[in-house]
This record gives structure tokens, sequence and C-alpha cells, in this order.
């Protein structure tokens, strides 16, 4: 059986203090020796390896497949003289053998989909099936599915044997499934689980040395903040983001950064970087090619980049920084796109139909308001999204006070249904 983390950290230690008798400093120097040149930079200093290796050597848990391959090399022992089969029987890990990225996250629920452990195969099959129900539903019971899914996912770290190939596979298919979890936990208002999950995607995404994924995590942390009302926060994610995908990213993932910033921009009331950024998310996506796209990007869409355009705007007209008309303009033109183009995402049809009402009232037009409104609350009815229900609840306060038939049978049929 796989040894756990005490037997591994034992090992460890053992080929450590064998002749020559390296010192953890010179430990992790030989690690870093040991890296390729282009790995060897992003490894952290040696005064944060040499406390890594104490974690390692007294079994906090065990390191991962790329610091095995690196101790390989380093010890010049064989991987099983360190990381192989162990010959005496083996209990069940417990949470002190886990591998680390399962301890960012948390425990499933006991009505959890799932409790047995996936293959690689099956996680990335289960991302695209999770992509196809997104488009339909709200995050409010995707994220009871997708929880037990993602624990099943990290017993194969705990359980099974992996090689590196393996190992890094399965860490770039978990972190697509941690990243579309902390995205089910922010739409459904679960903010807690969404910080969980999107720092679990931003750890895996370092691991498997992919930049692109690890900047888009943090768009999803400054969406995160901002939905929480901490613009400022929002905007400093936002700008760290894009400032990492300049090293490695494609053009989907740079225009939702760019779409991140401008949200924070415009909640901050700065008009003409809001602007900026919106055309930068415009122009990046024109130049992107599908067949070079990471799967989780394809809600980067024409329909994607003209509704954030909307939002931006009505952020801005909401606080009079602009004619609320520019908004109606582009929020009826990301409607009209999401209607005639994915007609299935009903989540996203309803939050723009929430917005076009609140841009319309700001028009000083009420009945199409409450009409726009209506059409809303019947999709938002149907799919489970707290996020959706806190915007149609703010736009039903602003409604109240107008004394317009249209408007209060709206409102009478919101508040008694």
């Amino acid at each position: 059986m796989t040894p756990g983390s005490k037997e591994i950290g034992r090992r460890l230690r053992a080929a450590r203090e064998a002749p020559p008798h390296w010192s953890r400093s010179e430990m992790a120097r030989r690690l870093g020796a040991a890296a390729d040149p282009d790995e060897r930079v992003r490894l952290p200093h040696v005064a944060s390896l040499v406390d890594q290796i104490k974690q390692w050597e007294a079994g906090k848990w065990a390191p991962s497949a790329r610091y095995r391959e690196l101790y390989v090399r380093a010890t010049d022992r064989t991987w099983d003289e360190l990381f192989g089969a162990e010959n005496d029987a083996q209990t069940s890990p417990n949470l002190g053998d886990a591998h680390p990225l399962s301890l960012l996250v948390s425990p499933p629920s006991v009505e959890a989909e799932s409790s047995r452990p996936l293959a690689v195969e099956q996680v990335e099959a289960l991302l695209g099936r999770l992509y196809r129900l997104d488009d339909e539903f709200g995050g409010n019971e995707l994220c009871h599915v997708i929880e037990g899914h993602v624990t099943a996912a990290f017993r194969l770290f705990n359980d099974t044997a992996l090689r590196l190939r393996t190992q890094r596979r399965l860490l770039t298919a978990v972190a697509g499934l941690t990243q579309m979890a902390g995205w089910l936990s922010i739409d459904a208002t679960r903010h807690g689980d969404a910080s969980r999950y999107l720092s679990a995607t931003a750890y895996a995404a370092h691991e498997t040395d992919d930049l692109g994924l690890a900047s888009h995590a943090m768009g999803y942390m400054s969406l995160h903040a901002f939905y929480r009302d901490r613009p400022q926060r929002a905007r400093a994610l936002a700008e760290a983001a894009l400032s990492l995908a300049r090293a490695e990213a494609t053009p989907r993932i740079r225009a939702a950064l760019h779409n991140r910033a401008a949200r924070a921009h415009a909640r901050l009331g700065d008009v003409n970087t809001a602007r900026e950024q919106l055309d930068l998310a415009a122009t990046e996506h024109a130049r992107d090619d599908p067949h070079d796209e990471p799967q989780w990007t394809a809600y980067v869409s024409e329909v994607e980049i003209v509704a954030q355009r909307g939002a931006c705007l009505l952020d801005l007209a909401l606080q009079e920084l602009l004619s609320p008309a520019e908004a109606v303009a582009a929020l009826t033109n990301a409607l009209h796109l999401a209607e005639t183009t994915t007609p299935d995402h009903a989540r996203d049809i309803a939050h723009y139909k929430t917005r076009l009402a609140t841009a319309h009232l700001l028009q000083d037009e009420p009945e199409q308001a409450a009409r726009v409104a209506g059409e809303a609350y019947d999709l938002a009815s149907r799919i489970g999204s707290a996020r959706i229900d806190e915007r149609f609840d703010e736009l039903v306060s602003r409604m109240q006070p107008y004394d317009v038939p249209e408007v209060q049978a709206l409102v009478d049929r919101v508040t008694t249904g």
C-alpha cells in the first residue's frame, strides 16, 4: 500500500541524515539545484523551503509530485525507497495523511452526491457535465452535487500511488473542479466555501505551473470580493491577476480578467478606466482561438463581453455618472444575444433581465421595468441562484415607491408569492 505522510516523513529525514549528513538548509538548496532552470525560478526561497521540509519530515503532510521528483534527483534514492509501497499492512489514511490540497476545502455534507473515489478520466468527464448544468441552473443545488465529487477526487491523492504524469493530470482536473465549485459557491452566496475552493484552485494551478489557471482563479476571487461589496479588494485582485496573466494566459482568460477589473472600477466610480478595461476585454476576446482555449473559458463568449459592459454601465448609471440610456442599450443587446444564441442559459437571462429592469427604472420607465422584471421573476423562480435572488430583491425595493398599477401588481405578486 502507499505509505502515509508519517512514513514518508521518516524516510525523508533518514535520507537527509544519512552520510554525508545534510542540514535542512543544505537539503533545500539541493532540491533547488535539482530543479530544471525554468522550474527553479518558481520554487520558494530557501527559508520557506526549509519550513516545508520540517513539515514533511514531521509527517504533517507529504510532498507533492513536483517535490518528490526533486527528492529523487537530490538524494540519489529511488522513488520506491522514498515513496514506494510499504511491506507492512497499513490502516486507511486519516486527515494527517491527506494531500495538502484536500485540507484547503471543507468536508462534504452527508447528502453529498458521491463518496467513492473517482478515476482521473471520470473527473475530467464530470467537469464537462457540470459546465452544461451550470448553463441551465443556479448554484444553490449544484453546490450540493459538486462538493461530494470534489472530495471523491481528492481520495485519488490519498488512496492511490500516483506517478508524476498522472498526478499532474489529476491536479489539472481537480483545479477545474474546485474552480467550478468556487463559482457555484459565489452564485449560492456561500462565501466561506467559495474562498476555500478558489484557494484550492490557485494551489493546484501553481503546483502544475499553470499561470493562466492561477490568474483565472484570482479573477474569480476578485468577483467574489465584488459581490461581497469590497470593490477596492476586487480591484486589487483583478490587477494582480492581470499582472500574472501577462506571463502566461490565453486571450479569453485575459478578456475575463479585464472584465473583472472593469466591474471593480465601475463600482468605484472610475468611468474612464472602466471603459478602458471593457475595451481591452473586447479586444482580447476578438483574438481568441477556441482550439487553444481551456474548457473552463467557454463562458467567455460574445454574450459575456456585451453583458459585462452592460453591468458596468448600469453600475455607473446607478451612481449618476452617466445616462441610463447607455446601460439600457447595452443590456438590451446582451439580452437579445443571449435569447437568440443561448436560450437554455436561464440563470444568465434572468440576471440580464433583472439588470435591464433596473436600467428602465433609472430611465423613469416603471411600466417597462415591471414588464421585464416579471419575466425575470418567472425565470428566477425556476432556478436556484441566491445571487440573482439578492439582485431581484434589490430591484423590487427600488420599485415599491412607484404608484403605477403594473409595478404594484408585480410587487404584490412577489411579496405574496
